[in-house]
């Protein structure tokens, strides 16, 4: 067997949608090797141990997101344009066969996860919630977004919103979750 990155892309990608789709705690080497067409062996080459593999997917979306938000087509836009852009990470997953968002998945598994993993989880959500708060702070002071109270409370309730709706669709489907967008963007333009 030739182990290449290729190779070890294919065990992260699957392994962050079927995290996505299933928890951390949902899915083993089994099922990736099985998916992939490939042994356990070919797996634990590359990931010596779940909990690797979980740190690495959860450092690569940190990674990802890091360069999007400094990504000058996304710095430069105005508030409003960026807090799209936001919103369309959540919808681009809720088109993803009724997957959830790698955050909100860990985040519904915290107490369960490896120390290190609960510290990677924490890192990625306090990033979220961060950049979100500098993006409404931007669109209150410019006149673009009016809401009550503090930044960081109001980008808590947009990410835990979110990340709710993506559950919520699970069941009642994708209009309830397209409603929840809609509902989040009209109150901050009021």
């Amino acid at each position: 067997m030739v182990r290449s990155k290729n190779t070890r892309r294919a065990i992260l990608d699957l392994g962050e949608s079927l995290l996505q789709d299933q928890g951390f705690n949902g899915f083993s080497y089994a099922h990736i090797a099985s998916q992939l067409g490939v042994k356990n062996a070919a797996i634990h080459y590359h990931f010596p141990a779940k909990e690797a593999l979980g740190s690495a997917i959860i450092q690569r979306y940190r990674d990802r997101f890091d360069l999007w938000i400094n990504n000058s087509r996304v710095k430069d836009l105005p508030p409003q344009e960026k807090l799209d852009w936001f919103f369309s990470i959540y919808t681009t997953t809720r088109a993803d066969n009724g997957k959830v968002c790698l955050a909100g998945s860990l985040e519904n598994e915290f107490n369960s996860l490896p120390e290190s993993l609960r510290k990677q989880t924490k890192a990625l959500t306090e990033e979220l919630l961060a950049w979100l708060q500098v993006t409404l702070s931007e669109g209150k002071a410019a006149g673009s977004f009016h809401f009550a109270g503090d930044p960081a409370d109001k980008a808590a309730l947009i990410l835990s919103s979110l990340q709710g709706a993506l559950q919520l669709a699970r069941a009642m489907g994708t209009k309830k979750f397209l409603a929840v967008v809609e509902q989040n963007k009209q109150e901050l333009l009021v």
